[in-house]
């Protein structure tokens, strides 16, 4: 008893290690606002991805429901430690304009830093692309140290930052929120994810970890009497890659069920047939829910 509950502690104690490894990964001089022994070990944070990529793409490991008990397991634990959360675009820039007027005197935009930076799953899989966003990784940061800029990590503004999201919602990338506190500060990720390299849509979309990711404040509805058609559109059905939505008498359907609040279908509705309204008995885990609604 005292063994395998002491396994369980060593097991859970590296998996948050390296699932807040994940989320200050970095590159270039940025002192990162966090425990020094925790910053010399972001070097390694490539390695351990890549390790999980051939994970949970290893057809033989998933074949056997006793040996898939160790991907779960560790599934089971980033998501309690982290629990990369869900938002629309427009939930995001009505809480980053709230979050920035309080914000927006020199001494205090002085200690707060918004990081622009490649994708850490693109860099572990060395895995680029030609026709998406490459950088694409967001870091909020309260680091009162000079932050300065590097050729891979790149210091933005507020309008830029919105730019940027904008561009991502575009491009059909998924807007997953994460976060965690330091000693010396906090660092909240916006990762603006695409399936093709998304550890954790992967492992959501193809493995059906579901706890890996948690729903949204928001979920789509459709109006069937305002859509334009599949035929002459169709978009939805394009954009989503949670397999929400489907075809219905010609028309666009949700899957309420199977609906996680990106948002990507609503944004680029040609009739505004669809759109994005409140999810029932949602529970808030990184903005208070009377700023998103």
């Amino acid at each position: 008893m005292v063994l395998s509950s002491y396994i369980a502690f060593l097991n859970y104690l590296v998996i948050s290690t390296f699932i807040i490894l994940h989320i200050i990964h970095f590159r270039g001089p940025y002192m990162i606002p966090f425990l020094k022994i925790i910053r010399y070990f972001t070097r390694y944070e490539q390695y351990f991805m890549r390790f999980m990529f051939k994970m949970i793409k290893s057809e033989k490991l998933y074949r056997n429901r006793f040996i898939r008990f160790f991907p779960e397991f560790i599934s089971f634990f980033a998501a309690k430690g982290v629990r990369p959360s869900i938002y629309t675009l427009q939930e995001l820039e009505k809480v980053l304009n709230i979050i920035y007027q309080n914000h927006n005197n020199s001494e205090s935009l002085a200690n707060y830093g918004i990081l622009l930076r490649p994708c850490p799953c693109r860099d572990a899989q060395r895995k680029y692309s030609k026709n998406l966003p490459n950088v694409t990784d967001v870091i909020f940061t309260s680091n009162a140290q000079s932050l300065s800029k590097g050729p891979n990590n790149v210091f933005i503004s507020t309008d830029q930052l919105f730019k940027k999201l904008r561009q991502f919602d575009d491009a059909g990338l998924v807007h997953l929120v994460l976060g965690c506190c330091g000693v010396d500060g906090t660092g909240i990720n916006i990762c603006n994810c695409h399936k093709s390299v998304c550890f954790v849509l992967q492992a959501y979309l193809a493995r059906d970890i579901k706890r890996g990711i948690t729903v949204g404040p928001s979920i789509a509805s459709c109006n069937p009497e305002l859509c334009e058609g599949i035929e002459k559109c169709g978009k939805c059905l394009t954009r989503c890659i949670f397999h929400a939505r489907i075809e219905k008498d010609g028309k666009g359907a949700v899957i309420p069920e199977n609906c996680v609040g990106c948002g990507l279908c609503a944004n680029t509705c040609l009739s505004t047939a669809t759109k994005m309204g409140p999810r029932e008995h949602y529970i808030e885990r990184y903005f208070p829910l009377n700023i998103l609604r």
